[in-house]
């Protein structure tokens, strides 16, 4: 699996969390909560993309079209 990856995701997720924390103690629950969805559905875009680049490379590999 690529490396770069998984920084980028343990990056988005870290940057959330500092972003999260920040909002919540100067009492903007609200936004902070958009933040967390927003990094939520990034990490899963990134996530769907590799599915598909998967499932490609298995298509691929049994000549499936």
């Amino acid at each position: 699996m690529q490396i770069d990856v998984l920084l980028k995701i343990a990056g988005i997720g870290l940057l959330v969390t500092v972003i999260c924390q920040v909002l919540t103690r100067a009492g903007r629950e609200d936004i902070a909560a958009l933040a967390t969805v927003a990094g939520i559905l990034t990490v899963l875009l990134m996530v769907l993309s590799l599915a598909g680049d998967v499932l490609g490379q298995v298509q691929a590999l049994f000549h499936l079209t």
